[in-house]
C-alpha cells in the first residue's frame, strides 16, 4: 500500500530564515515556489478569508520533499513540541558523516539540542529550525542501504513472527496489547 514518505509540510512564520536553513545551510535544492491558487486555499486548506499562500517545495533526495508554506496573514501563534502530546514531533533527515554536517551547522551558529545519540548503530542528533521545529539529523551508516532494500523483507518477516500478535490485534481492531 504505502511505498515511502514522500513529503513534510512546515508552515513558516518567517519564510527568509527557514528558506536560509533549508536551502543555505542544510543544502536542500528548491524546485518550486508557488502561489496557491484562490480555490485550493479554500477548497484544501478551508480558508475563505483572502489569506495568500506560497510554497516552497524541495527536494530531500531518494523520491523525498520539504515543504514550506507562508501564510499572509499567518494564524494563530507557535507551540513548542511537548514528546508525550499527540501529534507529529520531528522531521527526520538522512546524512552521510554526521560529525561533517555537525561542523558545517555549527560554522552558520545553529545549536544542538542533545549530543549525538546512537541507537541500533545508527547516530543521530536534534537541532531546532528558525521557527523551532525539532529536526533531526541520522547518518544510518552501515544500515542504510540494507535498510532500503531489505526493510519490507524484515517487516514481512516480522508480521509473521515477532510481530505477529501485534498484526492480529490490528487486523481484529482489538487495543495494542500492554507491556
Amino acid at each position: 500500500m504505502v511505498r515511502s514518505l514522500a513529503q513534510v509540510g512546515i508552515t513558516c512564520t518567517n519564510m527568509d530564515e527557514m528558506l536560509k536553513f533549508y536551502h543555505g545551510i542544510l543544502g536542500l535544492p528548491l524546485l518550486e515556489a508557488i502561489d496557491v491558487p484562490e480555490d485550493q486555499v479554500r477548497d484544501v486548506y478551508g480558508l475563505t478569508d483572502g489569506t495568500k499562500v506560497t510554497l516552497f517545495l524541495f527536494r530531500t533526495g531518494n523520491g523525498g520533499f520539504v515543504e514550506l508554506f507562508r501564510f499572509e496573514p499567518l494564524g494563530g501563534g507557535h507551540q513548542d513540541v511537548v514528546w508525550n502530546r499527540p501529534g507529529i514531533t520531528h522531521l527526520a533527515l538522512d546524512v552521510k558523516n554526521l560529525p561533517r554536517v555537525m561542523e558545517k551547522l555549527k560554522s552558520n551558529g545553529i545549536k544542538f539540542v542533545c549530543p549525538v545519540k546512537n541507537n541500533l548503530g545508527t547516530d543521530f542528533v536534534f537541532t531546532r529550525d528558525p521557527d523551532g521545529n525539532l529536526v533531526e539529523l541520522i547518518d544510518m551508516k552501515k544500515l542504510y542501504w540494507p535498510g532500503r532494500v531489505l526493510g519490507g523483507v524484515l517487516a514481512k518477516m516480522n508480521s509473521k513472527g515477532k510481530y505477529k500478535n501485534l498484526y492480529k490485534d490490528v487486523q481484529n481492531k482489538r487495543p495494542f496489547p500492554a507491556k
